[in-house]
């Protein structure tokens, strides 16, 4: 029986190489019998086009590869890009390799074996020069693959029901987006929130999945995640003029989570709290910027009043509320989690 995995890769890159490495690594991946990969690149507007990369490249197997050329949407519009671009096609599962990533060859085969009894699936990685094993950086996390592992269960693989890991998804989202293969006839017309291009997009991807999906988690490093052009991780530093943008689409994302009663439902404390957190990071943010001589995205802002327009009678309760909780945010802009004796009123 023929099992077919769409991989969908966003392209926006500078540099050359880049895009090959990830490819190189698919044509790697050792599957099982009747499996079959349809690669589907989508240039997002790309300085470096992604017809310069794939010059005279073809896969040696029975893999497919489609080039979708768009106007810059950011990630979460290419990854809808891809996965529209699947409509009337017969594809089982749906996995996400961004282009400076590379999988590890058994990625794909770990990732239908869990997927026999689940239908999303997700995987430790390791990022150079910020973590070398994510789950061991995320308490929670771990400490729920750590539990009720019996005799009967995998020690590597650790599948929950459906809703059982949102919780947790939510205050840590452990998943990153090449890690991820999920079952796409189940979940056809799930899409990217294309509000959020900074930040949060595939947050909330994950855990929409979470909720309606058994969910299978694999502890072993099955993705290395590269150094490209990246906007989350150049611009995460309070230094960066980017990381305003950043810190408002967290806003917009939180906000979005405080109004979707399906999230919201799932840990309204933890919600509530980074709807404020983060609304006072972003005035933060202008005000530190307004200082530096940055210059905010009006689109952002623009997105957050409109949106939302109470955002503006917060801020100022909420600005002095992201100072007396500013020791619950990492330097990569992550929040710590901390009982609720320890957070402002």
């Amino acid at each position: 029986m023929m099992t077919n995995i769409a991989v969908i890769i966003p392209f926006y890159q500078a540099e050359d190489g880049i895009l090959r490495r990830a490819l190189e690594s698919i044509e790697m991946q050792q599957l099982p019998a009747g499996a079959r990969l349809k690669v589907v690149v989508v240039d997002d507007a790309s300085p470096h086009p992604a017809s310069a990369e794939l010059k005279g490249f073809s896969f040696k197997g029975a893999h497919s590869l489609d080039v979708i050329t768009q106007v810059n949407s950011g990630p979460a519009g290419a990854r809808n890009t891809g996965l529209n671009s699947l409509a009337g096609e017969e594809i089982d599962f749906v996995s996400f390799l961004d282009s400076d990533d590379i999988w590890n060859p058994l990625h794909i085969q770990r990732a239908l074996s869990a997927l026999r009894k689940s239908d999303f699936f997700f995987c430790n990685h390791v990022r150079s020069k910020h973590y070398g094993d994510y789950f061991r950086c995320l308490p929670e996390t771990w400490q729920a693959l750590s539990q009720n592992r019996g005799a009967e269960q995998s020690q590597l693989v650790k599948t929950f029901g459906a809703g059982e890991l949102t919780q947790t998804m939510i205050r840590e989202c452990p998943p990153q987006t090449s890690t991820v293969v999920y079952n796409f006839r189940k979940n056809s017309q799930l899409r990217f929130n294309t509000s959020l291009r900074s930040a949060g997009e595939d947050h909330i991807f994950w855990i929409e999945l979470s909720i309606d999906n058994a969910t299978a988690v694999d502890v072993r490093v099955n993705v290395s995640c590269g150094e490209g052009l990246n906007l989350y991780w150049s611009n995460v530093s309070w230094e960066s003029p980017k990381s305003i943008s950043i810190q408002g689409c967290l806003a917009i994302q939180y906000n979005y989570m405080r109004n979707n009663n399906r999230i919201y439902c799932m840990d309204a404390e933890t919600i509530t709290f980074r709807q404020r957190l983060y609304e006072g990071a972003y005035v933060y943010a202008l005000l530190r910027g307004a200082v530096k001589r940055f210059l905010p995205d009006p689109k952002v802002f623009a997105k957050l009043v409109s949106h939302y327009p109470a955002f503006i009678l917060r801020s100022p309760t909420n600005l002095a509320f992201f100072v007396m909780n500013r020791k619950v945010m990492t330097d990569v802009t992550s929040v710590k989690n901390v009982p609720s004796a320890d957070l402002a009123a």
